[in-house]
């Protein structure tokens, strides 16, 4: 039986950097979806598709004081969550604590996807094998 496809959904309010993000999952056989507000996030989220990992920037529109990333921690807490942001845009928040990783952005992708990779292996070890779908050798 053929193991089901990763679903990412990338929170980030750029239209050009989700379409980036989202070439650079799809090379490794994810499925990927972009949303560009709160609003969509939480609307993806209860659409009752699986999502196995969410990619959330902090700077999305609505999410002052991290109140979004707050929402999703608390209101999905087996969706693991891994922060795209800059270092200054963190917010003092014990909700950090709840995240499963937190990556800086940069223009240079491959840091997230490995990191993508590391917490899917964590959460999903039966879903990701050793370098399939983004795995350990990415």
């Amino acid at each position: 039986m053929e193991r089901p496809k990763v679903r990412v959904l990338i929170v980030e309010p750029n239209p050009r950097m989700r379409d980036f993000l989202r070439r650079e999952f799809s090379k490794l056989n994810f499925l990927v979806e972009g949303v560009a507000s709160g609003e969509d996030l939480f609307l993806r989220l209860d659409s009752g598709e699986k999502v196995h990992v969410v990619v959330f920037a902090m700077d999305i529109p609505g999410n002052t004081e991290g109140v979004l990333q707050q929402q999703l921690v608390t209101n999905y807490p087996d969706i693991p969550v891994i922060l795209n942001a800059y270092l200054e845009d963190l917010p003092d928040s014990p909700f950090l604590r709840k995240v499963a990783a937190m990556v800086e952005k940069s223009g240079n992708p491959e840091n997230l996807i490995r990191m993508v990779s590391r917490v899917l292996e964590r959460y999903y070890p039966d879903l990701v094998e050793n370098g399939a779908q983004g795995g350990s050798n990415v």
